[in-house]
């Protein structure tokens, strides 16, 4: 839009000079109302409304630890088939209770064998130590003592000379 105005610019003589309105302003009338009603069927949708969720409020993290319980007492060599204690700690932050299968296994010379299994029902928020003794039959250095959680991604392992 343009505003037309009359200057007099001598006695007789009239001259027209068309002052032009900035044209930033046009788009706004158009495009609030579009924005609007776009946010508005966004929070109507529940998959846009999840999103939006995801995206503005913090979501707790889900993980679960594993961890040997007093690292430092590990023994840096082991006696084939003699008894070995070793404890580890699970802990379960999955925000619902988990039942966790655990496998200890030994590597030796690329050779890998199981030392035993069980599982564990852990409530969320909590842990759970696991003692137990095992008896590693590696019989050359180094031998890898390893416990992982299958189905997740969490092992912890650690290696020992093989002493006579």
């Amino acid at each position: 839009m343009t505003r037309h105005s009359r200057r007099l610019v001598s006695n007789t003589v009239t001259a027209e000079v068309v002052h032009a309105e900035p044209s930033g302003r046009r788009w706004w009338p158009f495009l609030v109302p579009l924005v609007v009603i776009g946010l508005a069927v966004s929070f109507v949708i529940p998959s846009t409304r999840h999103q939006w969720a995801l995206s503005v409020f913090r979501q707790p993290t889900r993980y679960t630890a594993l961890s040997f319980n007093g690292a430092w007492k590990l023994p840096s060599s082991v006696v084939a088939y003699q008894p070995l204690s070793i404890a580890f700690v699970i802990d379960n932050q999955e925000g619902r209770t988990e039942d966790y299968r655990y496998v200890i296994t030994q590597t030796s010379a690329g050779l890998t064998s199981t030392l035993g299994e069980s599982a564990e029902t852990v409530a969320a928020g909590r842990s759970h130590t696991v003692s137990t003794v095992i008896r590693p039959s590696c019989l050359v250095s180094p031998c890898r003592i390893r416990v992982s959680l299958p189905g997740h991604p969490e092992t912890i392992d650690f290696l020992a000379t093989v002493r006579a």
